[in-house]
This record gives structure tokens, C-alpha cells and sequence, in this order.
């Protein structure tokens, strides 16, 4: 047994380790001058319940750690190197192969007028660009290519292939209740197929890049090549199911289109037969043609009458002197009794001089003098009844002609009355047949336009077996990361139990 004053004593003499140490020793000495201690009095031992107590570790101690336990640490490192090469051997591999394909904003021109309008604008051709590359990936890519290459058929797609894990922990998998099996399959084949497709566009740039991968190098190609075909159709189908939504919607207005067109057309023709208007060749009213042509021939035949009487009025002045030389140009048979006439009538003057009245030569020739004046009395006479022939043909001409001016211009007044009913129903039918026409060809140019393929998405580079797989990395990688993992692994337990024994120890000296 220890007295008070040996207690203090051997408190005072004890080296200080830790805190909870340091909290003794304190409440030791605090007793000790609490309790008055006597010569001969004798106290019992104080015992205190103590915690673990964490020793100051140095990196000297983690050395000491590692070096006891490097059979450890070794022998972690050779089982992670081992599940690396386990990993490797066992796990299923993965072949990526790639293809680019340029999305051109702007389409082929072929048609003049297309459907579609190419923006110029960069943003709006990057937005195409973007949606062009969610379609790469849409459900209809996919199910193009699931059906082209049937992998809804396909183990590796179809969700049916088995693994070492799934036959130990079973298979996650179910069909959904009441679903057909073939529609399971299906829809798992798309599933599948969206985890391994990935589509990317390098900024600044009109090209994506298309990669996919599968457990062989030659189905990678496939998948790849296959993905880029079906959107290249797909793409062109939705053009093409545009413009035909373009067609309907103007084929089904032709029908009515085409109706009122007709009505506009007949109510032309009722009005133009029930008002009488005839329309000519130069588009006008038959009557106001009518009109035009009378009153040409009106100022014709006011020419001719003119002349006619002028003609008559000349005759008739010279009807006396049927011998006057003004007359000569009225006739050239009356020119040529006339120039007769005056040579013999010189001979007669001639031989009247010479010879005597009795001269049977003169007689002669008096005696054809007189017939040859005869002859230009009756020229005279047949010329002015053919003056005044004319003259008064002439004069009917032209009547007729005010007559028929007349009843011409009574008709056409009526017709222009009308005409202003019919210029109405004229624009309404020319607008309802334009109408209709319009409708009609455009809707012909895009029926055509849906056989065209004007989408200008081109393959750049069609996709090529790879080398190497793409996952898991090489066996060598995976022993060494193994054994890096592993070496780790062991020295956190070496760490762990180096720090646990000093605690013990520790604990034990206090």
C-alpha cells in the first residue's frame, strides 16, 4: 500500500505521454491538497477507467509498418495482378467502329421552286445540323437497322444471351405481362442498340462522328455502316413524307377549286348568249368590232361618192363641148375618136381652101367628120350615164352604210351596258380559274418532287474493322493496374494492422 505523500511523489516522477495521462496526474494533485494526510494514515490505490488512447505515429513508424507486412502487401499485389489478367481473359470485349458523315444545311437544287427554303443564316443552319443529328439516333434509325440486320433475332441484342453472372444471380430481365415475344425482343434489340450508338458533332463543323460497338470486330462495322445508311433514308423519307403532306393539303382543295372555277366559266357563257355579246378574236365585243369596220367603210364610200360626183359634176360641164380637150381624160376611146376627129378635120379645113365645096374628096370627108362626131356625142353620152351610174351607187352606198352605223352604235350602247356586268363575271372567273390552275401545277411539281432525293448527307468515311477492342483495356494494363490495386489494398492493411498494434501497446503502458 501507498501513502498520499508516495503517490504525489511517483506522480510527480512519471514522464507525461498523452493528455488523458496529463488529466490524471492533475486530478491526483488536486486530492492530495484536498486531503490532509497524517503520519501514519494509509490510503487505498485510485483506479480510473480508461478509453483507447491514439500514440503519436511518425513517418519512420509507417515504414517500420510497411517492411514488417511487405509478405502482405506483396501478396494482395499478386492476387489484383491475377484479377486483372482474370478480368481480361474472362470479361467481354468490345470492338468500336466509327464513320463520318457530312450533313450539308443546304440541300441539292434541282427544282427551282422546292418545298423546302434554304436558310442562309448560320445559327439556323447549325439548329438543322443538331436536329439532323437527334434524328441519327431516333427510334426509326434504330428500328431501320434493327430490322435490316434482324437483330431482334440476335442473342447479343435480343436479350436472351447468357453470362456466367446472370446464371449465377439470374437474370434481371422480364417481359412486360401481355407483351407479345416478339415485341419484347424487338424492343430490347432497340434498347441495346441506342447504348451502343454515339453521334457527335466537332464544334464548328457540319460533320458528325458515328461510332458503335459489339462483341466482334465485323459487327461493329456492320452496325456502323448500317446506322449511316438508315439515316441517310430516313432523312430522305421525311422529305419526302413532307412534300407529300404538301401535295394533299393542295389536292384536296383542287375538287372545289375546280367547281367554282366551272360555275365562274358557265355563268360567263349564260350571260354573254342571254344578252347576245359576241366576243372576236381580239378579245372585244363583236358589236363594238362591228361598229369600227362600218365606220372604216362609211369614210371609203364618202371617198368614192365624192369622187363619183366630182366625176359626174365634170361630165355634165362638158356634155356641149364634147370636142373640149378637158374632156379627154374622162375616157381613152373618147381620147382616140377625138385626136381622129381633129386630124380630119385639119385635112378638111385643108382641102376647103384648096378645093371647092363639090369635091368628092371633101364631100368624103365632111361626111366622116360628121360620123366621127357622132361617134364622141354617143362615147359622151355613155360616159356621163356611167358618171351618174356610180354617182348614185355611191349615194346608196353610203346610205346604207349611215344606216347600218347607225344601228351599230344603238347596239353597241346596249352592249356596253352589259359589258360592265360581264367585265364582273370575267374577273371572277379569270381569278378562280388562276386559282385553280396555280393549285393544280404546284401540286403536280411536288407529287414529282416526292421521287426526287435532294437531301445532301454524304458518308465521308465508311467505317473500317478496328485493330484492337475497345474494352477491356490489354491484359498487361489490367495485371498491372491489378497490381497496383492490390499492392495498395495491401498496404492500407498493413497500415491498419501497424496501427492497431500500436494502440494495444500503447494502451498497455498506461
Amino acid at each position: 500500500m501507498y501513502t498520499l505523500q508516495e503517490l504525489a511523489q511517483k506522480a510527480k516522477t512519471a514522464p507525461v505521454t498523452t493528455r488523458g495521462e496529463d488529466n490524471l496526474g492533475q486530478k491526483q494533485a488536486e486530492m492530495q491538497a484536498a486531503v490532509p494526510v497524517t503520519a501514519h494514515e494509509t490510503v487505498p490505490p485510485v483506479v480510473y477507467q480508461q478509453g483507447w488512447v491514439f500514440p503519436l505515429i511518425s513517418f519512420s513508424d509507417i515504414i517500420n509498418w510497411l517492411l514488417r507486412y511487405w509478405l502482405l502487401i506483396l501478396l494482395m499485389a499478386a492476387l489484383g495482378a491475377a484479377a486483372g489478367i482474370a478480368f481480361g481473359k474472362t470479361a467481354k470485349p468490345r470492338f468500336t467502329a466509327g464513320t463520318d458523315i457530312l450533313v450539308s444545311p443546304s440541300n441539292l437544287q434541282l427544282v427551282p421552286n422546292d418545298v423546302y427554303a434554304t436558310s442562309m443564316q448560320a445559327e439556323s443552319q447549325l439548329m438543322d445540323v443538331e436536329s439532323k443529328l437527334r434524328v441519327l439516333t431516333s427510334g426509326n434509325v434504330l428500328q431501320r437497322v434493327v430490322d435490316e440486320l434482324k437483330l431482334q433475332d440476335d442473342p447479343e441484342f435480343n436479350g436472351t444471351e447468357t453470362s456466367l453472372l446472370s446464371a449465377l444471380v439470374g437474370s434481371a430481365k422480364k417481359d412486360a405481362d401481355g407483351m407479345d415475344p416478339a415485341q419484347a425482343k424487338n424492343i430490347s434489340a432497340l434498347r441495346e442498340l441506342s447504348s451502343r450508338i454515339d453521334a457527335r458533332r466537332p464544334e464548328r463543323s457540319y460533320l458528325i462522328n458515328l461510332s458503335a460497338w459489339a462483341r466482334e470486330p465485323e459487327k461493329a462495322v456492320l452496325l456502323a455502316n448500317a446506322v449511316a445508311k438508315a439515316f441517310q433514308e430516313e432523312v430522305a423519307q421525311n422529305e419526302q413524307d413532307g412534300a407529300a403532306r404538301a401535295a394533299r393539303a393542295l389536292t384536296e382543295p383542287l375538287n372545289e377549286l375546280k367547281q367554282a372555277a366551272t360555275e365562274a366559266e358557265m355563268k360567263v357563257a349564260q350571260f354573254r348568249n342571254a344578252q347576245g355579246l359576241q366576243t372576236g378574236n381580239a378579245g372585244g365585243l363583236v358589236s363594238a368590232q362591228s361598229l369600227t369596220e362600218t365606220n372604216t367603210q362609211l369614210v371609203g364610200a364618202l371617198s368614192r361618192q365624192a369622187e363619183a360626183k366630182s366625176r359626174y359634176d365634170e361630165l355634165t360641164s362638158a356634155k356641149n363641148q364634147a370636142l373640149d380637150p378637158s374632156a379627154t381624160l374622162q375616157s381613152s376611146t373618147l381620147t382616140a375618136l377625138r385626136t381622129q376627129y381633129a386630124t380630119l378635120k385639119q385635112r378638111v379645113d385643108a382641102m376647103t381652101m384648096t378645093y371647092g365645096p363639090r369635091y368628092p374628096e371633101l364631100v368624103s370627108a365632111q361626111s366622116q367628120l360628121s360620123g366621127l362626131q357622132a361617134q364622141i356625142s354617143q362615147e359622151t353620152s355613155r360616159i356621163l350615164r356611167a358618171a351618174k351610174l356610180d354617182l348614185e351607187q355611191a349615194n346608196s352606198v353610203v346610205e346604207t352604210l349611215r344606216r347600218q352605223t347607225e344601228t351599230a352604235r344603238s347596239a353597241v350602247s346596249l352592249d356596253t351596258d352589259a359589258q360592265v356586268t360581264l367585265n364582273d363575271l370575267e374577273r371572277d372567273r379569270l381569278a378562280k380559274t388562276t386559282l385553280y390552275q396555280t393549285y393544280l401545277t404546284r401540286a403536280q411539281e411536288i407529287a414529282q418532287r416526292q421521287q426526287i432525293d435532294t437531301t445532301n448527307i454524304r458518308i465521308v468515311s465508311t467505317a473500317l474493322p478496328p485493330k484492337s477492342r475497345s474494352w477491356p483495356p490489354g491484359t498487361a494494363l489490367l495485371a498491372i493496374a491489378g497490381a497496383i490495386v492490390g499492392g495498395g489494398m495491401g498496404g492500407g492493411l498493413a497500415l491498419l494492422f501497424g496501427f492497431v498494434g500500436a494502440m494495444r501497446g500503447q494502451r498497455r503502458t498506461v
